[in-house]
């Protein structure tokens, strides 16, 4: 029993790779276009950051409680933050980004989770518009930021092409979020992981929502991330967000890392 244990956690440690090499393979002619932007050094460090963020996400999944025990507080002061994860993750996304938050002077953290097998985005999506208002209510009329992860991005792009859900926001913060899709998904699990391909429903019906102009909207990306192909498809359709490239690191190391958490430290303190 222990050696299957092992080899299972040894064959998802070395799942980054293939997919760094696949990454690589699908963006030649944009690594061509970068020139020597793109290094073999940049891949070293998203295999690294990949691998240990995996190695992370394991330890921390049985931890989903947390997110519950965090929903129960009842006296939260400051401007809510609303925190959404990615598909396949649940509340430990947010581990340890909300203590870099908190240092940096926040306090009102909410997360909201989802079944990545038992339903669609549209149904997400309805869920998820309903929960801002009603936090929005809770808080006084505070207006909510907003910060998604991969998919969690998507919701969040979704939700606030709402009019009455747009009033509520005064920022929105998306990491590694696949805006137009990935070639990936053909493979993935499960409906919700079908839907993130490109030519797919979804995207169609992304293209075509508005985009609230007095919403403040910015997208972070990795220059190297292995798990949306192409990495064109991570910047947004509407010109009215902000991109910022991280330094280069892995899909979901994006959650783990300091450098990021800064950046979202400072976006929300603008």
């Amino acid at each position: 029993m222990t050696q299957i244990i092992l080899t299972t956690i040894l064959i998802l440690l070395l799942l980054p790779l293939p997919l760094i090499i696949i990454s690589a393979l699908a963006n030649r002619k944009e690594l061509s276009k970068r020139g020597g932007k793109v290094s073999t050094l940049d891949f070293l460090r998203a295999l690294i950051t990949a691998e240990l963020s995996l190695l992370l996400t394991i330890i921390t999944r049985p931890l989903f409680f947390i997110g519950w025990l965090e929903r129960a507080k009842k006296s939260k002061r400051g401007q809510p933050i609303l925190m959404v994860h990615g598909l396949y993750h649940n509340d430990t996304a947010w581990l340890l980004i909300k203590p870099r938050l908190k240092k940096a002077g926040f306090r009102n953290f909410n997360t909201w989770s989802y079944n990545s097998f038992a339903t669609s985005y549209p149904d997400l999506l309805a869920e998820l518009r309903k929960h801002i208002l009603k936090l929005y209510t809770e808080n006084n009329n505070q207006k909510l930021l907003l910060i998604g992860h991969s998919l969690g991005g998507l919701l969040m792009t979704g939700a606030i092409a709402d009019e009455e859900v747009a009033r509520t926001v005064e920022k929105i913060i998306t990491l590694g979020t696949p805006c137009r899709g990935s070639l990936l998904a053909i493979a993935a699990p499960g409906k919700l992981g079908q839907s993130l391909r490109p030519n797919s429903s979804l995207f169609k019906y992304l293209r075509s929502i508005p985009s609230p102009v007095d919403v403040d909207k910015t997208a972070i990306i990795s220059p190297v991330d292995e798990m949306v192909l192409p990495w064109k498809n991570l910047e947004p359709y509407d010109s009215s967000w902000k991109v910022i490239r991280s330094p280069a690191m892995g899909h979901v190391s994006m959650l783990y890392s300091h450098k990021v958490a800064k950046i979202i430290s400072s976006i929300l303190k603008k």
